[in-house]
């Protein structure tokens, strides 16, 4: 509408006209769940066309509304009930006609007054009834006839009156149409925001062994058997008391805030049975095969005193040593699965995709099943309820009694996913590889909406985040398994092939 003056005729005749008041322009500001708005780093350069982009993050959404497109005037009829009794709410309708409805008998004398509106046919013409043009009643005298009037207030009268008794439902008696040529109206819709998911917390208590000889560090990260994929990063954690931290100081003279957490957030969006929280438990490297280094847990207890006690001193000073020496690297040591199954109602999950499969029609069973999991993620952002997490889902405390230990140098995915296979369908697993006793307690609850001192996967600080807590909360990025249809709304610094290599 801006330029429509400057465009040729012809093509301005092609375009119609719009009425001035159908569209609303609106701009709203962008929600950050942060502090400060996720950008690239200060002094770094980028290409005019790179920060072009990076701007989108943060501009302004721009909503355009159209004021007479779903307007209550408009669909009102759906409001007040069926079509087939909307007829019986609506006012009888009379009109002036030719003909006139003789109501009085023909024989009764007399003058009679002229029926101008009838309400049913009448009996013959205008010239065919007997009556007193004297007797008729004078029509209502037009008041300011000749009184000059601007066009404005004219038009404006004549606007009033032609919305006074309008009928709001104007196609409300036009017969349905069928299904199969039925055209859908999508509603407004929202705009799009970041992309959570189902989400879980869960919060490392303690991590003991029958020896404390060195710090042992632990990492967890969930697995989907099914998929055989890796769906979220790791999170570190360090459970060490004061006295094992001691050995690394020389590797860490300063200690970040956020290396201090022990309670992590992860974002499921395909809740799956076939998910598992696996632990992995490291040590500082020193000499020696794993298996070496690790049988002093299987064969030493500190309650057996005497030897036992000198052994673990002599332990605990050799580990002393390797840590100022080799403090910065790391050795796998142990690790323990843990089923998330009975933490999802996937039953719940699975009776929707059912559902939508007998809409979908003749594609098969895993494009149905995926074409409804993406359809229900464009559609609306994911709720706990709806997708897996149900409302009954309660805080609780899980306990690990025992670790298996690393055979070894590394344990790939693959093999992982081999053990994790083997452990779901038997207790095999327990028997063919070795285990090391140990306690790990941890809590898993759904997350609030809300949390207190929590940082995102880049380490910005989620809003509300208070500066006097030491300990915060780490949101985990997600991996997941399948496509997610929802729009980019965070710009996110991490590089593809970094989410590779992190995977």
């Amino acid at each position: 509408m801006t330029h429509l003056n400057s465009l040729d005729v012809q093509l301005a005749q092609e375009l119609g006209d719009f009425t001035d008041d159908d569209l609303d322009v609106v701009f709203t500001p962008k929600e950050c769940r942060t502090l400060q708005p996720s950008l690239p780093e200060e002094g770094v350069e980028l290409d005019p066309h790179v920060r072009d982009c990076v701007q989108t993050y943060i501009r302004e959404w721009l909503i355009v509304n159209r004021k007479n497109q779903g307007s209550p005037e408009i669909c009102g009829f759906k409001k007040t009930g069926s079509r087939k009794d909307f007829h019986k709410t609506l006012p009888k309708q009379t009109f002036e006609s030719e003909t006139l409805e003789c109501s009085e008998p023909a024989a009764q004398a007399g003058p009679r007054h002229l029926n101008v509106l009838c309400d049913v046919s009448g009996k013959g013409p205008v010239t065919a009834c007997d009556f007193d043009l004297r007797s008729l009643q004078p029509d209502k005298r037009l008041e300011n006839l000749l009184q000059q009037v601007s066009a404005e207030d004219f038009e404006k009268q004549n606007e009033e009156a032609r919305r006074t008794n309008r009928q709001a439902e104007l196609f409300a008696l036009y017969p349905s149409v069928d299904e199969e040529d039925a055209v859908e109206i999508r509603p407004v819709p929202e705009c799009p925001k970041e992309h959570l998911g189902n989400r879980i917390l869960v919060k490392l208590l303690t991590l003991k062994f029958e020896i404390e000889i060195e710090p042992l560090f632990a990492s967890i990260a969930l697995y989907d058997v099914k998929e055989r994929k890796k769906i979220s990063e790791n999170f570190h954690c360090d459970l060490n008391s004061d006295q094992f931290k001691g050995f690394l100081r020389a590797h860490t003279p300063s200690v970040a805030a956020s290396s201090q957490a022990r309670s992590a957030v992860f974002s499921v969006t395909y809740p799956s049975s076939d998910i598992y929280l696996v632990v992995k438990i490291e040590k500082v490297l020193q000499q020696g095969e794993i298996g070496d280094c690790a049988e002093p847990y299987t064969v030493i207890k500190e309650s057996d005193g005497g030897k036992s006690k000198e052994k673990i001193e002599k332990l605990k000073l050799q580990a002393e040593s390797f840590c100022q020496r080799l403090g910065k690297y790391r050795m796998p040591f142990a690790w323990a699965p843990i089923s998330l199954s009975s933490f999802f109602n996937v039953s719940t999950l699975e009776r929707e995709v059912t559902d939508v499969d007998s809409v979908v029609g003749r594609s098969s069973v895993g494009e149905r099943r995926t074409l409804a999991q993406s359809r229900r993620l464009s559609e609306r952002a994911l709720s706990l309820e709806e997708n897996g997490v149900g409302s009954n889902f309660k805080t609780s405390t899980l306990s690990v009694s025992s670790f298996f230990k690393q055979e070894g140098d590394r344990l790939s995915d693959e093999d992982l996913f081999k053990f994790l296979a083997d452990y779901k369908r038997s207790s095999s697993l327990q028997r063919r590889v070795k285990s090391i006793p140990g306690l790990l307690r941890l809590e898993i609850s759904t997350a609030p909406e809300i949390i207190n001192c929590c940082l995102t996967p880049e380490m910005l600080p989620v809003k509300p985040f208070p500066e006097n807590r030491t300990r915060p909360h780490k949101e985990i990025l997600e991996f997941p398994t399948r496509e997610v249809y929802v729009p980019h709304t965070v710009y996110s610094p991490w590089p593809l092939n970094l989410h590779i290599q992190r995977n």
